[in-house]
């Protein structure tokens, strides 16, 4: 290949990247809530110590459970995007010659820097935007109250009772609507009501979890410590 054709071949993959990156930034609410997501997973695993982004993917996998699976195609572009916004930075190579993983490739480690620490602190900050990904956006806010105050947990926990009334109204409505629609045959509508009551029993329960968490807080300001 000639000199001025690998230079262009270069370029076009970091543009490529940051396009990808910034097209994140700007699509749909739920598209834009998961990226959200992943950057705080990513911030928050970086909070404590440097770690690669093979394991990175990994954990990440781990946490959205079996069913579900972050690819590469979404965690790569990402990493990359932060580290051209100076929010992680690679740690200087220190791997002896052949320590390698995957195809062939050197492990990359990443670490946080200052910007990224700012950064992390106003995503624990901002509202979880209401999808399908709003449990795993709380868990990963949750398992990072160790590094917020007192009154940012007190904030989240309250938002997430509001979610789970929001869910709550939601389900009592489609209940009383199955109830009531004559429309749906009668073998159908019994469980389909099934479905729902259990769906609002779930809910309930979890929002019971959580007043609980917001009194412990309330009571001693000891927030989770007493579950």
């Amino acid at each position: 290949m000639q000199p001025g054709k690998a230079a262009t071949c270069g370029f076009s993959v970091f543009t490529g990247i940051r396009m990808l990156y910034c097209c994140l930034h700007k699509s749909s609410k739920t598209y834009k809530g998961a990226f959200r997501l992943y950057e705080l997973f990513i911030l928050g695993e970086l909070m404590n110590n440097p770690m690669h982004g093979y394991l990175l993917h990994q954990i990440l996998n781990g946490i959205v459970g079996p069913t579900r699976k972050v690819s590469w195609g979404a965690i790569y572009p990402l990493i990359h995007g932060m580290l051209a916004d100076g929010l992680i930075e690679q740690v200087p190579d220190e791997q002896p010659e052949g320590a390698k993983q995957g195809r062939g490739k050197k492990i990359k480690t990443y670490k946080l820097t200052d910007e990224g620490r700012i950064r992390f602190f106003r995503l624990m900050e901002e509202p979880i935007p209401y999808s399908p990904d709003y449990e795993l956006h709380f868990y990963t806010k949750l398992k990072n109250f160790e590094l917020i105050s007192k009154e940012l947990q007190f904030l989240i926990l309250h938002q997430y009772k509001d979610y789970l009334r929001y869910e709550i109204r939601h389900e009592e409505e489609r209940l009383e609507y199955a109830s009531k629609d004559e429309r749906i045959p009668g073998g159908e509508q019994k469980y389909i009501q099934i479905f729902f009551r259990h769906r609002l029993e779930k809910l309930r329960f979890d929002e019971t979890w959580v007043m609980q968490l917001i009194e412990n807080h309330r009571v001693d300001g000891q927030g989770l410590e007493r579950e």
